[in-house]
């Protein structure tokens, strides 16, 4: 057996050494049918030389898992979504998928030890695999590079502000969260519109210290609290507030749906350049809104 070339030895080593990426998708699989079909595909995005960051795609899509565009054929809005310390992105795939059949593209980046702010420009990585997809993918063409938001939860949500003041994104979206004090002086700089969405019964991003800091946000912003909603009502599971001592009074099922309104009414202002959708967020039930 002829040996083989030493180019494909080199190039064998640097992947090993490194990590390969797999081919980009052209299609995804389908999560729901429902009213709006939605897919999911995932892309691993090559980062700071060296390694390869996992980013979860939620899309609108037909029955066969491939992307549907508006009739006129325009590019739809995206956003990027940090999940929270500790909770992996999964934990957020209600949201996405929610999201998505509102005509949304959601990418969600992956982080070492599901630790955010190990890895804060993941979030810079997730926006540039939208506005510059591979050739050929299924992302190619389908979002509108100015039109791209970003949001976080709980320590996702300090991420996001993070990645909101260095720029690139249209708006930004602190779910149960509030941006670092470290990033304080920086804050009056932030020049896109800013939801900060808040639970009642918060138990570890407490309702006072969001409102506090939600008065430091540069106008337009508007802050949204939703009653009877806890922490990890953002999440896929509210157990953990229940172990806590730190129940809800409102179902899970019923805070996912007042989130995802919220958020949703938002995004369709902000990426419009129509402000923050306070007055449309203010029809949401069981939601306090004050907005600047």
């Amino acid at each position: 057996m002829k040996p083989a070339p030493l180019s494909f030895l080199l190039l064998a080593l640097v992947c090993a050494l490194s990590g390969c990426a797999l081919p980009a998708p052209t299609s995804g699989r389908l999560l729901g049918t429902g009213p709006t079909p939605v897919s999911e595909a995932f892309f691993e995005v090559r980062a700071r030389h060296t390694d390869l960051v996992s980013v979860r795609v939620v899309f609108p899509s037909d029955a066969e898992g491939h992307p549907a565009r508006p009739a006129d054929g325009a590019p739809l809005p995206g956003l990027v979504l940090v999940h929270g310390g500790f909770v992996a992105p999964e934990g957020y795939l209600w949201l996405a998928e929610s999201l998505a059949a509102r005509g949304y593209v959601v990418a969600m980046p992956s982080h070492p030890l599901d630790l955010p702010l190990s890895a804060i420009d993941n979030g810079h990585f997730a926006r540039e695999l939208l506005t510059t997809p591979p050739e050929g993918s299924l992302l190619e063409g389908l979002v509108q590079p100015s039109r791209i938001a970003v949001a976080g939860h709980s320590l996702g949500g300090v991420v996001s502000a993070k990645l909101a003041l260095d720029g690139g994104f249209a708006a930004l979206a602190l779910l149960a969260s509030y941006p670092d004090p470290a990033d304080a002086e920086r804050i009056p700089s932030l020049a896109v519109p800013s939801l900060s969405l808040a639970g009642e019964l918060d138990c570890l991003s407490e309702l006072s210290r969001v409102r506090e800091e939600a008065s430091r946000l540069p106008a337009p912003t508007v802050l949204a609290v939703l009653q009877g909603v806890t922490h990890f009502q953002f999440t896929s599971s509210d157990q953990r507030d229940v172990e806590d001592g730190c129940a809800p009074t409102v179902p899970l099922d019923t805070a996912h749906e007042r989130i995802a309104e919220v958020l949703s009414r938002f995004l369709h202002a902000a990426l419009a350049g129509q402000g923050t959708g306070a007055d449309d967020i203010r029809q949401v039930p069981g939601t306090e809104v004050t907005a600047r």
